[in-house]
């Protein structure tokens, strides 16, 4: 063999080798590219089943199952937190094969992409259903609009959200003022409030001490640490309330949440005849 065809041979070798490693061609018929889509959705990889549902809706737009590429696109989106993407995604879908279940993802995604106006006044329309005015009503207190007027609105829960224990960061801060501690121990922090106690404490009566035997340099350090601790006491006590009261809301409205957001993962599954069907759990 000449030189010059061991150089071809190993070029194609090199080609079919780089063939190989970069996998088959994707698929080219509307039923290869849609399969394929909800496979990568089924395994979570977001970012390839957005690509596959985009090859599917650019290249076939006129397919009867263009919406469900819609949805698959949204879902894909929403898999990876791209909020915005997958509420134009599901708002087409909404627009385009219009469905309870098309309104409640766009709901669900404005909701989770921080449009809670929106969301609410998507989803508390006139006859609702029970999923849709409870994320809707949700969506209300997360905007601060929870006496808005909308058909819908679940009054238990507005109420539920009003009555949860919360503290005052002024009265904690007070508290704080008069004795150190106190306004940890009012907002649920005994560890902390025993540390700002002692530390306290014991600057006090050092700087009293060192006053006390005329030791006025010493007085003024301890004194400047002590002003540095007091004051850190006063703003610690009401950020403990500010953070009770974040945490409350937000033990409520994972409550609330569980079981009405969607499962962005879940794979579209054909239904008999032809047609089609989204198994998914709110």
């Amino acid at each position: 063999m000449t030189r010059k065809r061991i150089a071809h041979a190993a070029v194609l070798a090199l080609l079919l080798a780089v063939g190989a490693w970069a996998g088959p061609p994707p698929p080219a018929t509307p039923e290869g590219v849609l399969s394929f889509a909800d496979t990568l959705l089924r395994s979570g990889d977001s970012f390839r089943a957005a690509t596959e549902y985009m090859r599917f809706l650019h290249h076939f737009p006129d397919d009867p199952r263009a919406p469900r590429a819609l949805e698959g696109l949204g879902r894909a989106y929403a898999l990876a937190g791209r909020w915005a993407e997958a509420a134009g995604a599901f708002g087409r879908l909404d627009r385009e094969a219009p469905s309870t279940e098309a309104r409640r993802l766009l709901g669900a995604a404005l909701y989770r992409g921080g449009r809670p106006l929106e969301a609410a006044r998507l989803l508390l329309a006139p006859g609702a259903e029970e999923p849709d005015r409870v994320l809707g009503t949700l969506a209300l207190l997360r905007a601060g609009r929870a006496r808005e007027p909308l058909p819908g609105v679940r009054t238990d829960i507005v109420e539920g959200y009003e009555s949860l224990p919360r503290k005052s960061p002024f009265t904690a801060a007070a508290l704080a003022a008069v004795l150190p501690g106190a306004g940890h121990l009012y907002v649920g922090r005994p560890r902390d409030a025993a540390v700002s106690f002692v530390l306290n404490g014991v600057f006090l009566w050092g700087t009293w001490r060192a006053a006390r035997n005329g030791q006025w340099a010493l007085a003024g350090v301890l004194g400047l640490f002590e002003a540095g601790w007091y004051g850190g006491n006063v703003v610690s006590a009401a950020n403990g309330a500010h953070k009770w009261n974040r945490r409350e809301a937000r033990r409520f409205f994972s409550r609330w949440e569980a079981g009405v957001i969607p499962r962005w993962n879940l794979v579209l599954l054909p239904a008999g005849g032809g047609a089609l069907r989204v198994s998914w759990r709110w």
